[in-house]
């Protein structure tokens, strides 16, 4: 019997800021970012990160599949049916049942790309990363989602308390740590994340603090990164009237993560989930673009797999 269903999570690592936009305004930033309506917490829209898996998949099989039919034709099975991108009229042209192409949705699922660690300007480090303990129970949820059981202690802090989970080296004893503006009183003793989390907070992450909601929110609301961009007139080679505008960025260092959920149920196929699962995992890999403003660098990210069996009581 076929195994119909695979479940990974991926995480992505920001190397320089991320700008995946919200469209539209309603404050003095011209451009902001994609937040959560009922945390405000930043984050980037499912199909952001579905069409960026998408074209960074399809270099590889355009490469390895030199038949442009069935490059696309693969494209299309395991991210679903993209007319406008794919030209799969002309692709399929000489098909003789398109109505299968065309209704395929596509066997991967992705979801939004939550943030798990926010990097914040030290007074101990050039920066810190925080994260809170909704954000791991999230996580924790995801992780049961994916069929992997974590025990996540609770972290009791007060507003303006803080808990080491990744210590830095040059801690020094500090007792209050200094978050942009804000200042926090470290509680000892240190307080270690379960081994089943850790992992997740990739080998980049030196220093993680555990911060109370108040301080978590108060960081990822007010502390992203704004730039100002301005238009030049190419005949005065000054600023043009109007152009002005201000940019909102998700600061390099940011930790995000999304939950991929492989089924082939819906399909009459001989493809197994876990076959995709390990097609995609081997050939989206190493760094890949998310959001807005590739020319600029922007959205460059780390990634890296963490894969389970949902066949397999969640066993990696």
């Amino acid at each position: 019997m076929l195994k119909r269903e695979a479940t990974s999570l991926v995480t992505f690592y920001g190397i320089s800021p991320i700008h995946a936009g919200a469209g539209a305004s309603t404050s003095v930033v011209d451009l902001p970012i994609q937040r959560e309506r009922h945390t405000n917490w930043p984050h980037i829209q499912a199909s952001a990160v579905k069409g960026a898996m998408r074209q960074h998949f399809r270099r590889y099989a355009e490469t390895v599949v030199k038949d442009n039919k069935k490059a696309n034709e693969f494209i299309n099975y395991i991210f679903g049916y993209d007319g406008d991108n794919d030209n799969n009229k002309e692709v399929h042209k000489d098909t003789e049942d398109t109505s299968k192409i065309i209704s395929n949705a596509g066997i991967i699922s992705v979801s939004d790309a939550k943030l798990l660690a926010f990097p914040m300007r030290s007074n101990i480090a050039p920066f810190v990363h925080i994260t809170s303990q909704a954000v791991l129970q999230r996580l924790q949820e995801d992780l049961s989602f994916c069929g992997k059981s974590i025990n996540l202690p609770q972290f009791n802090i007060t507003a303006d308390q803080a808990k080491w989970l990744l210590t830095p080296s040059n801690t020094n004893n500090n007792t209050k740590i200094i978050l942009e503006d804000y200042v926090v009183e470290v509680v000892t003793p240190e307080q270690k994340l379960p081994e089943e989390i850790s992992s997740y907070f990739n080998n980049d992450i030196k220093a993680l603090l555990l911060v109370s909601e108040e301080v978590f929110d108060y960081c990822t609301s007010y502390c992203t990164e704004i730039q100002t961009q301005i238009k030049i007139d190419s005949k005065t080679g000054t600023a043009q009237d109007g152009a002005l505008r201000y940019q909102e960025l998700l600061p390099s260092d940011t930790l995000l993560y999304s939950v991929v959920y492989y089924s082939a149920s819906a399909f009459e196929t001989s493809f197994q989930a876990d076959t995709v699962k390990k097609t995609v995992e081997e050939n989206i890999k190493n760094y890949m673009q998310l959001g807005g403003d590739e020319t600029l660098g922007r959205g460059i990210c780390k990634i890296s797999w963490h894969s389970f069996d949902a066949n397999n009581g969640g066993k990696q």
